[in-house]
C-alpha cells in the first residue's frame, strides 16, 4: 500500500485530497505545518509528498530543502495558490518532481498522483538495477591496498574533478572508473568509454566532437552522448601528441566545436582517465605533454598489482568460482590449501584478469569437485621451452647462470610488454640496474630493435 503525506495549512485542501484518495488503496497522513511534516518524514517512509509553498513557521521551499538533505529520492509535488514560473523552476531545481497550482480539479489531482507513483516505481527499479550493477562490478579483496582504493572511490565520486587511475594491465582500472561514476550524482547519466588506442588525427573529431555535413548529422560524437555523465579515456598514454593537444584545449575551456556547426558546445560531463604506463617517463621522452598530465592528474588512484597484495587471491578465487558457476549453471568447485598456496606463489603478470582466466579454465578442465595443486599449471611459453633446453646443454655453471638469467629477463620483459618500470618493480630492482642487465645481455627495447632492423 502506497503511503502519501499531504502538507498544507488549509483544511479544505486536505479534505480535497481525502475525497480523491479515500476510495483508493492509499495510506494518507496529513500535516498542517512544515516542522510537523519533517518530523513525520523522519519517522515514516512515504511514496509521495504533497507540499504547500505558503505555510506558517517554515515555508514549503525551506521544507523541500530539508527533505532533500534527508532523502533526495523522495517524490515531492509542490502546491501553491500564487504560482509563478520562477517559483516552479526554483522548486524543480531544489528537487521537486512536479508542481500543482491551486485551485485544482479532482481529475487533475488524480493524474498527478498516478504519474508521480509511476515515476517512483521506475525510479526504484532503476535504483535496484544500479545496485545490482554495482554488485556485479564489486571490487574484491581484503588487503590494505584494495581497501584504500575503495576509500578513494567513495571520497572522489562526488568531487567534480578529473581523476587519473593508474595500474598495470588487468588490475581493474575499468571497474574503478565505473564505481566512481555509479556512486556519483551523475549516475543517472551515461558512462562513456573512449578507447584511446583507436583515436588518431584522422578520426578524433568524428569520434569525440561529432560532424555535421550539409545540415545533416554524420556523427554525434561521444562527448555529446555523455551529456552530464562521465567520460573515461581508457589508456590515455596511447594518444598521439597532436590528439593530446586537442584534448587539452577541451579540458581547459570546458567546451568544444562540432565540425559543420558555428556555435560552441559547453561540456557538462566529468572526465576520468586510465593508464598502465609511467606517464612521467613518457614526458621525459617527449611522448606525453606535461601540461596535459597536470590537467588530468588532479585526483589519482593507483591500483597495486596482484603480486603486491597476494592476500586478495583467495577471496578473488572464491568470487570467480561462484561467478562461473552461476553464469554457466555448473557445480561449484573448491581448492585445497595446497592449491591456494600454489596460486599465491604465482606472479600473475596479467593480474586479476589472468587469475580470472585461470580459474575459468580450471572450472571447465578439472573434472573433480576439489582442485588440488597438481591440477594447476601456467601454460608453457617459448621461454619455458628455452629453459628446458638449457638444462640439457653441456655448459659450465657460470655459463648456465648467465644464460638462465638472460632467459628470465626476456620472459619478464615480455610479460610486462617491455614496460621498464613495471618489469623493474616486479624484479624488485632499480630501473638503472635493469637497463644495465639488458645492456649486458644485448637485449634491446622493441623500438631500438626496430631502428636497427
Amino acid at each position: 500500500m502506497e503511503r502519501i503525506l499531504v502538507v498544507d495549512d488549509e483544511i479544505n485542501i486536505v479534505e480535497s485530497f481525502n475525497m480523491v484518495l479515500n476510495d483508493k488503496d492509499f495510506e494518507i497522513d496529513t500535516s498542517y505545518d512544515g516542522l510537523d511534516a519533517l518530523k513525520k518524514i523522519r519517522q515514516k517512509d512515504y511514496d509521495l509528498i504533497f507540499l504547500d509553498i505558503k505555510m506558517p513557521k517554515m515555508d514549503g521551499i525551506e521544507v523541500l530543502e530539508k527533505i532533500m538533505e534527508f532523502n533526495k529520492d523522495l517524490i515531492v509535488i509542490m502546491i501553491s495558490g500564487h504560482a509563478t514560473i520562477e517559483t516552479a523552476v526554483e522548486s524543480t531545481k531544489k528537487g521537486a518532481y512536479d508542481f500543482l497550482q491551486k485551485p485544482f480539479g479532482l481529475d487533475e489531482l488524480d493524474i498527478k498522483i498516478k504519474n508521480a507513483l509511476k515515476y517512483k516505481k521506475s525510479k526504484d527499479a532503476f535504483k535496484k538495477l544500479k545496485e545490482e550493477v554495482l554488485q556485479s562490478i564489486e571490487i574484491i579483496g581484503v588487503s590494505q591496498q584494495i581497501n584504500k582504493v575503495r576509500e578513494l572511490i567513495q571520497k572522489y565520486s562526488n568531487l567534480d574533478f578529473n581523476v587519473l587511475i593508474t595500474g598495470e594491465s588487468g588490475t581493474g582500472k575499468m571497474l574503478v572508473a565505473k564505481q566512481i561514476h555509479l556512486k556519483s550524482t551523475r549516475s543517472d547519466f551515461p558512462f562513456i568509454t573512449i578507447n584511446c588506442a583507436i583515436l588518431d588525427d584522422k578520426n578524433v573529431d568524428k569520434e569525440l566532437f561529432g560532424v555535421y555535413e550539409n545540415n545533416r548529422l554524420i556523427s554525434k560524437g561521444k562527448l555529446h552522448d555523455a551529456e552530464e555523465g562521465s567520460v573515461l579515456f581508457d589508456e590515455i598514454s596511447n594518444l598521439s601528441v597532436e590528439v593530446q593537444s586537442k584534448l587539452l584545449k577541451v579540458i581547459e575551456e570546458r567546451k568544444f566545436n562540432t565540425a559543420g556547426l558555428s556555435s560552441e558546445i559547453d561540456l557538462k560531463s566529468r572526465f576520468i582517465f586510465s593508464t598502465n604506463q609511467d606517464i612521467e617517463a613518457l614526458i621525459e621522452e617527449n611522448q606525453f605533454r606535461a601540461d596535459l598530465f597536470h590537467r588530468i592528474n588532479v585526483l589519482s588512484i593507483n591500483i597495486p598489482p596482484l603480486r603486491e597484495r597476494t592476500e586478495d587471491i583467495p577471496p578473488l578465487t572464491e568470487y570467480f568460482i561462484k561467478q562461473v558457476s552461476i553464469l554457466y549453471n555448473i557445480r561449484e568447485k573448491t581448492l585445497t590449501n595446497n592449491a591456494l598456496e600454489k596460486l599465491i606463489g604465482f606472479r600473475f603478470p596479467g593480474n586479476v584478469r589472468e587469475l580470472k582466466n585461470l580459474i575459468e579454465r580450471l572450472m571447465f578442465t578439472v573434472e573433480k569437485s576439489v582442485i588440488d595443486a597438481d591440477d594447476i599449471s601456467i601454460p608453457d611459453t617459448r621461454h619455458t621451452k628455452y629453459f628446458s633446453e638449457l638444462l640439457n646443454k653441456n655448459m659450465t655453471l657460470n655459463e648456465f647462470q648467465n644464460e638462465s638469467e638472460k632467459i628470465f629477463l626476456l620472459k619478464m620483459l615480455n610479460d610486462y610488454k617491455y614496460n621498464i618500470k613495471q618489469t623493474a618493480d616486479a624484479l624488485k630492482i632499480q630501473r638503472s640496474h635493469l637497463y644495465k642487465l639488458m645492456n649486458k645481455y644485448q637485449i634491446p627495447l622493441p623500438s631500438k630493435k626496430a631502428e636497427n632492423d
